[in-house]
């Protein structure tokens, strides 16, 4: 599940002046310089603007994201607060923009009590949902159990969403808190459903609450009504209830979208469970070319466990070697190379 951590897409512009187009001729080349992330000549470009006195306001908080890229916090949260200190207009949506970027290179840079600062700052210009849960975040980083309690409890309240439980439910389930972040899902399930999102979502829900049998339900029909990101985890559904017949019909259909790379995890972990080898090694290598971080490391990791089965463990060994190096903090990888070494 996706954290909110940057809540404003790099390349988001507001029109906050009048500028023709020769006055941004610096700030539109700073622009394509960040969308070839060549952030060096993206500051140099925005710095330009800054100095000829272009949009002040959109430039600095442009050379803050490229700092930010550039893992340059403390200039980051600089050029933030000069953005802030431009804005001639009150504009609600780049303000709270600006302040959320200052508050993450702010937390970036080490300098917490200052990003709790602007925090609070928000709360009393424009409080909402993302602010409480983003200062609730920040307060359970530091071990503010209580504070930031309070603030996911205004979180849910200001935002009374599936998306917004189940985000700090991950919250608490990253910080070894899964019990604190069970309250907010079964604060989630009493919401009622709308269209096939709503459903998907209540199916993950049910599913961190350990109900599966409420979690299928929620998931097919939000799979009857279109839902083609609720396919990959009803085929785990299945696959848990040892149904993988049911299960191989759910990937199939997954095949050819975004979920790829789930899609051909789940018909190896099909073929797997049957038995069927060669064809699981067919799907994993399938889904590697479409996979992203989180399925590469689910189809490596099953790849090993094929050569397990095939009893293959020299192969395994030294797919395992390049895995842990890939992924040094896989616990589950960790205690399987320690079994494979007695092989």
């Amino acid at each position: 599940m996706r954290k909110v951590l940057l809540l404003a897409a790099c390349l988001l512009t507001f029109s906050l002046s009048g500028c023709g187009k020769e006055q941004s001729e610096l700030y539109d080349k700073g622009m394509e310089a960040m969308e070839q992330q060549d952030y060096v000549t993206a500051i140099g470009m925005f710095q330009g603007a800054v100095e000829a006195g272009e949009r002040l306001a959109e430039s600095y908080r442009a050379v803050g994201i490229a700092y930010l890229e550039s893992s340059e916090y403390d200039k980051a949260a600089e050029a933030f607060q000069n953005s802030r200190d431009a804005m001639e207009h009150k504009h609600e949506a780049f303000q709270k923009d600006v302040m959320f970027y200052q508050a993450q290179a702010l937390q970036l840079a080490g300098n917490t009590d200052d990003a709790l600062s602007v925090y609070d700052q928000m709360e009393e210009e424009f409080p909402d949902g993302d602010v409480y849960f983003s200062r609730g975040c920040l307060y359970l980083k530091r071990k503010g159990y209580d504070n930031a309690r309070a603030d996911f409890e205004k979180a849910s309240e200001e935002d009374r969403s599936y998306r917004m439980c189940l985000n700090i439910y991950q919250m608490y389930q990253d910080s070894s808190m899964k019990a604190d972040g069970d309250s907010f899902l079964e604060k989630a399930a009493g919401i009622s459903p709308r269209d096939a999102e709503d459903y998907y979502e209540l199916g993950c829900v049910y599913y961190y609450l350990e109900d599966t049998e409420k979690a299928r339900e929620a998931l097919e029909t939000a799979r009857e009504e279109g839902s083609t990101e609720a396919l990959s985890m009803l085929g785990n559904i299945y696959l848990s209830q040892n149904d993988t017949a049911s299960a191989r019909e759910v990937f199939e259909q997954a095949l050819g979208g975004d979920q790829e790379a789930a899609a051909q995890n789940g018909l190896a972990l099909c073929d797997i469970a049957e038995g069927s080898y060669d064809s699981a090694l067919e799907h994993i290598e399938s889904g590697l070319s479409a996979a992203g971080e989180q399925d590469r490391e689910n189809l490596l990791y099953n790849q090993i466990v094929v050569y397990e089965k095939k009893l293959d463990f020299a192969q395994a060994k030294t797919l395992m070697a390049a895995f842990l190096e890939e992924f040094p903090d896989n616990e589950e990888a960790i205690r399987e190379s320690q079994f494979l070494q007695s092989r």
